[in-house]
């Protein structure tokens, strides 16, 4: 007889080659969103000098980026589900949520493993099993959650 019940949060956790497919999905949607962030800030630059005319609807680029965050937010969702089961009420679920939709999917990121107030340090404490799959994440696609980081190393080799 097992030692773990069929229905204990053990017995829930994901299959490790699973999760690093979803982790690796949601590395490509980061990478996607923010190549078209930083496309959408170079286009309003030449707009605004004159050096390009502004396409017939600028919209478009807009909710592609929109479209992308909400692909990335779906697979964060979906590695929630696959860590801590499927229910949506519990405290670390909403306040998770909430905060993805303020902020965005890699700033929560960010936040749950750097941030350093106190809500910050609550919310990485009542998500610790999502800790090594976070890590895991940032440390294939660095670009993708250090981007404060990568902008001054590059300063610096410019300098």
């Amino acid at each position: 007889m097992s030692a773990t019940p069929p229905d204990s949060a053990e017995s829930a956790l994901p299959h490790p080659v699973r999760l690093r497919t979803l982790i690796d999905e949601i590395s490509q949607l980061t990478l996607h969103v923010q190549e078209l962030s930083r496309m959408a800030e170079e286009a309003r630059e030449l707009y605004e000098r004159g050096v390009l005319p502004a396409p017939p609807d600028p919209r478009e680029l807009v909710d592609q980026v929109e479209n992308y965050r909400q692909q990335l937010e779906a697979a964060i969702v979906h590695i929630f589900e696959q860590v801590f089961g499927p229910r949506t009420d519990t405290i670390e679920r909403q306040m998770s949520m909430r905060l993805i939709a303020e902020i965005g999917p890699e700033a929560f990121v960010q936040k749950v493993l750097w941030g350093e107030e106190i809500s910050d340090i609550a919310l990485t404490i009542a998500l610790e099993r999502m800790i090594p799959s976070l890590e895991q994440l940032v440390e294939r696609y660095p670009s993708a959650f250090l981007s404060q980081a990568n902008s001054l190393l590059n300063q610096f080799k410019a300098g």
